[in-house]
């Protein structure tokens, strides 16, 4: 593949140029000969490796931050820190989003202390969740948007497309929208930033919200633009 000049530069009448590859890496530090991929997932840890399996003679590759099996690590609330960084303050945004899913968990644990008081809502207290992080999950992916409008340029005019979404994109734009409208909603004063993330996770989670409500309102809007759908290719 081609490579691109990046810049150039005039030093004593003499011009050099610096050039930027756009072929993708073909080498990786870890030897693929040698190195093997990490288990992930918790419960396959605990259990022991086949006879025939390379990882008791091969070495094994480190894991990423974000994919260590520790209960106090998970993918989904790292891309959310993530997503919720402002002016490059990730401690601040852990902290936001960490303190949410504290006051998730205080809510859930009084409901469930409520149901398990009385006699007649015993049953009920099973079916509240105390997980602030299963709860986080489940939300999150109820505002998972099916549909996207892309700008797609025709004869001079430019339509609005409505395009299939793939996941991890999916996932990204309901962190997205979520987060914009908490900040909306903070920066006009009602209270701070954890205390609406938590508001608006919980009510997702009971598919109800503001961020429930810009999932819906975008799909009639795909809905509206689905006469555009040919433009596609």
């Amino acid at each position: 593949m081609k490579a691109a000049v990046s810049c150039c530069k005039v030093s004593s009448g003499l011009v050099s140029y610096r050039w930027i590859s756009c072929s993708s890496a073909t080498s990786s530090m870890y030897d693929a000969r040698v190195f093997r991929d990490p288990i992930l997932d918790t419960n396959e840890l605990r259990k022991p490796l086949n006879a025939d399996d390379e990882r008791n003679f091969l070495f094994v590759k480190s894991m990423k931050s974000d994919e260590t099996p520790v209960f106090y690590r998970d993918h989904v609330i790292d891309k959310l820190v993530r997503v919720c960084i402002k002016d490059g303050k990730k401690e601040k945004a852990r902290k936001n989003v960490l303190s949410a899913l504290e006051t998730i968990k205080r809510r859930q644990y009084k409901a469930w202390l409520k149901n398990e008081s009385s006699p007649d809502t015993a049953g009920e207290a099973n079916k509240v969740e105390l997980d602030p992080f299963v709860i986080a999950r489940k939300a999150i992916k109820n505002c998972y948007p099916l549909m996207k409008l892309q700008g797609v340029t025709r004869g001079g005019t430019t339509y609005q497309v409505p395009f299939p979404i793939e996941q991890p994109e999916a996932e990204f734009r309901a962190m997205k929208s979520m987060r914009d409208i908490c900040r909306g909603r903070a920066k006009h004063g009602e209270t701070h930033f954890k205390d609406i993330l938590a508001n608006e996770l919980l009510a997702a989670y009971q598919n109800e919200g503001l961020t429930i409500q810009a999932k819906q309102e975008l799909h009639k809007t795909c809905e509206a633009n689905r006469a555009y759908a040919h433009y596609r290719s």
